[in-house]
């Protein structure tokens, strides 16, 4: 009976899961990435409104602090992507605080505008967790579409 109620509450978290990709260099990997309303393959970033992302990851080693550096390429051209204040991942940690301890299991919420001047174009948006040296704590690219709202 347990296992069938354990197997009932962890499909709905396999499915929401989002695609996510492996930055190169060896990277360490995020556990999971759920961005809202992107469950598989292309998420449309709707235009005016603010992209929420939950990235679980466990730490591989002590951090007293980290910052989030977000890079987009679309048609050849690779740029930083702005986050402004939300770039501070410490304050934005679920349940949890900096520094992390070497093998501690954190979820962060990261909240991305997508500004209504934004082209309409197929892009990757690499997210990169890095600690006071630069060096990587957990890093992912999704492949992304900015779109129009729908009424």
């Amino acid at each position: 009976m347990f296992r069938a109620l354990f197997l009932v509450a962890l499909v709905p978290a396999l499915v929401s899961a989002t695609d996510f990709f492996p930055c190169d260099g060896g990277r360490p990997l995020p556990t999971s990435v759920d961005i809202e309303g992107c469950p598989s393959g292309t998420c449309n970033l709707v235009r005016g409104s603010d992209v929420i992302a939950f990235i679980d990851f466990t730490a591989d080693r002590a951090v007293s602090s980290m910052t989030t550096v977000a890079t987009a390429t679309a048609l050849g051209v690779t740029t930083n992507y702005p986050l402004g204040s939300n770039a501070a991942t410490c304050n934005f940690l679920q349940g949890s605080s900096c520094p992390l301890s070497a093998g501690e299991d954190v979820t962060y919420r990261l909240t991305m505008p997508i500004l209504s001047i934004y082209p309409l174009v197929s892009l990757t948006i690499e997210i990169d967790v890095v600690d006071a040296s630069n060096q990587s704590v957990a890093c992912f690219f999704v492949n992304a579409q900015v779109v129009t709202a729908t009424n």
